[in-house]
């Protein structure tokens, strides 16, 4: 089985397609699950999603201001001061784990997924870090969790679709939804 997780709208945006992507694919060897946009809520979800035995995790965020899909790198133990949380609320302490390791490397095969992804005519790139915003932190999260399982975990940050009329340019909903279908194909066995 493998775990794909989007998030809630936020920032004022009526949806979130990363939300969509993962529900798009649910059944069979995919769970789909989406994560608040909340620091304080994020931590028990993914704690309880991850309890599960897993074959990969694969999470998904929007970035409105990219137009390819972006194979992330590093988990930083980082969170700044980029804007509050759905709730209203910045975290005080930057650290996401107070003794956790500074960052957590994908293990997911980034290279060969953003091989798979141009070959099949679709944008991507590989990204050093997820940021500082939930993106990252949930990303942080799940390896720190998943790091004794040695369970493939990996984030990638999705562009926005046509109808969020953002500043990059978009890219439509089922070309994402073949994107991730192509990554997770490369994820097997599962």
């Amino acid at each position: 089985m493998i775990l794909v997780t989007g998030f809630e709208p936020f920032g004022g945006l009526k949806r979130n397609p990363t939300a969509e992507i993962a529900q798009a694919l649910q059944g069979g060897a995919i769970e789909a699950a989406v994560l608040p946009v909340d620091y304080v809520k994020i931590g028990p979800v993914l704690h309880d999603l991850l309890q599960r035995p897993w074959n990969a995790v694969v999470l998904l965020g929007l970035a409105v201001g990219r137009s390819q899909i972006t194979l992330e790198k590093v988990a930083i133990n980082y969170r700044g001061p980029v804007r509050p949380d759905n709730a209203g609320y910045l975290p005080e302490v930057p650290e996401i784990v107070s003794d956790g390791p500074a960052a957590y490397f994908s293990t997911l095969p980034l290279d060969r997924l953003h091989d798979a992804l141009t070959s099949a005519a679709l944008p991507a790139a590989v990204s050093l870090s997820a940021g500082p915003h939930l993106c990252n932190t949930a990303f942080y999260l799940a390896r720190h969790t998943l790091e004794s399982q040695g369970t493939p975990c990996g984030f990638l940050h999705m562009p926005p679709t046509p109808d969020l009329a953002c500043a990059a340019p978009p890219l439509g909903f089922e070309e994402q939804v073949r994107g991730l279908k192509i990554v997770l194909e490369h994820l097997r066995p599962w």
